[in-house]
């Protein structure tokens, strides 16, 4: 019986930053700093060195002169670089997947589990849920991109929907339950007609949507380079 191997506290904390980050809680530009956030996680700063520096080479940190590391802000090319990246990956993944017969009833069933149980946690209204609702959000497109069958087109896709997700820095009133409910079973239905064509359609609308309905957001909640 092989054993499980248990993450280390760098791997630990590097999961609940990233987490942290996505959600909002450490939102762009927050400073930093590893002796405080060590406290808090209640380790010793070594790990949560090594833990933003994986989280800098992912692009969710960056550092800046005499300031230390910060929570990245993303400019507008920075955001149109992101879901293009993403909108690739997935496009690819969904067409290989049905291509090679991998859109089965069983990947079907549990796609559409992701979208029944994402949508009952946007219908409850609270903070936890929402934080519940990102997390399904990345499963529901993660098991899309799980298609391709390639490790290294899934770790590059885990790095861009991070970015996507930290860029919106979601919020109940931002969280757009109606467009994602729609949008949503538009890839499913097309994945499962294993229609291609459809299916990139339904992707691209969906990115372009979501991209859109961040660069409409009013200036002041719009994230600055500083």
């Amino acid at each position: 019986m092989i054993k499980s191997r248990r993450p280390t506290l760098a791997e630990q904390a590097y999961e609940e930053l990233g987490e942290q980050i996505v959600s909002g809680h450490l939102p762009a530009g927050q400073r930093l700093l590893a002796e405080e956030l060590a406290g808090q996680l209640e380790i010793s700063p070594t790990p949560v060195k090594e833990a933003l520096n994986r989280l800098e080479r992912e692009g969710l940190v960056e550092a800046e002169a005499r300031r230390g590391a910060i929570v990245r802000r993303f400019t507008r090319a920075d955001m149109d670089q992101t879901f293009s990246a993403r909108l690739m990956l997935e496009d690819h993944a969904a067409s290989v997947g049905i291509r090679s017969g991998r859109v089965t009833p069983g990947f079907l069933e549990r796609l559409r589990a992701i979208y029944d149980d994402h949508m009952a946690e946007i219908a409850r209204q609270t903070t936890h849920a929402l934080a519940v609702a990102i997390q399904l959000d990345r499963d529901f497109h993660e098991l899309i991109v799980s298609l391709a069958e390639n490790d290294l087109i899934s770790n590059w896709h885990r790095i861009s929907i991070r970015q996507t997700q930290t860029i919106r820095n979601y919020s109940l009133a931002r969280y757009d339950a109606r467009r994602l409910r729609g949008e949503h079973l538009a890839i499913i239905e097309a994945l499962q007609k294993q229609d291609i064509g459809a299916t990139s359609k339904a992707l691209r609308f969906h990115l372009d949507a979501s991209l859109q309905e961040f660069l409409s957001r009013p200036p002041e909640e719009m994230p600055t380079r500083g």
